[in-house]
């Protein structure tokens, strides 16, 4: 080091924190202190609201999953450099609201930003009406996505549908039905969602599940299909593709077994095509 070198001093990590505290809790107390003389005296409201640190320099949005900033921006009522004592949380969250991919929305003030933090609901399956529908676990319909894009889901056919506007619900039992199995199909320990691209449920006793990867029908009871239930379906299927066995169809509803029809040329000569797991 040479003569005269004088080094910045460089604080550790308790101090910078005590440091950042403080200075947050300058900040809140200046702004606390302005509510307050806008609460007594109506006319620093406008006095303040032209100070850059009481205004709406910057308005972000987090939280997003599928949409994007853009397509949320406009049902914001805020202008940039628009004054916080003019801003109205509740007619902010009523208007994302709106939106029936938005379930709920809350509104922060930062010094010169506006903090908006939605929660989106999430595309639970695809409902087969004419084109396909996102639809969130609750049976919201939800609008398309401006960019054309469509959540990974399993396609659910033959489902009646009362109406198919965006933010309307379906309420019908059968899709309490493919609620519960979807779930059950993503349960950990289970995990067989990613196997399954369709559910048939135009069959009033059963739901018809049918594999993505080589269309094989799966008959279940949506009363009595349970994990474990699931977990041997698993099994079955994974050790049918380790035989190399071409499989006519699958019925597991019933408890403690699952029943495998074969195709004749696939069973190397054995005498049954029919195999009970």
């Amino acid at each position: 080091m040479r003569a005269g070198y004088r080094a910045a001093a460089r604080l550790k990590l308790p101090e910078r924190r005590r440091r950042n505290r403080r200075i947050l809790l300058g900040l809140l107390a200046v702004g606390l202190l302005g509510w307050g003389l806008t609460r007594v005296a109506p006319g620093a409201s406008r006095v303040l609201g032209k100070l850059p640190m009481f205004q709406a320099g910057r308005v972000e949005v987090t939280g997003l999953l599928y949409l994007t900033p853009d397509e949320v921006r406009p049902s914001i009522p805020v202008r940039e450099g628009q004054s916080f004592f003019a801003v109205r949380p509740d007619e902010i969250i009523r208007s994302l609201l709106k939106n029936p991919r938005i379930e709920s929305a809350s509104v922060r003030f930062m010094p010169a930003e506006l903090m908006i933090q939605v929660h989106e609901r999430r595309p639970f399956v695809l409902v087969n009406a004419g084109r396909l529908l996102e639809v969130d676990s609750t049976g919201t319909i939800l609008p398309p996505l401006a960019r054309g894009l469509i959540a990974d889901r399993p396609v659910v056919s033959g489902l009646s549908m009362g109406g198919r506007r965006p933010g309307a619900r379906l309420t019908t039992s059968r899709f309490a039905d493919v609620r519960r199995v979807v779930s059950l199909l993503e349960s950990p320990g289970v995990d067989l969602l990613p196997e399954v691209s369709e559910i048939v449920v135009d069959d009033p006793r059963w739901l018809t599940l049918r594999t993505s990867r080589d269309q094989i029908p799966i008959l279940i009871d949506p009363d009595r299909t349970t994990p474990r239930c699931l977990m041997a379906l698993a099994a079955t299927l994974r050790d049918l593709r380790a035989r190399d066995r071409r499989v006519l169809g699958v019925d597991a509803r019933y408890r403690g077994q699952v029943i495998v029809r074969c195709a004749p040329d696939s069973l190397g000569g054995e005498p049954t095509a029919r195999d009970k797991v």
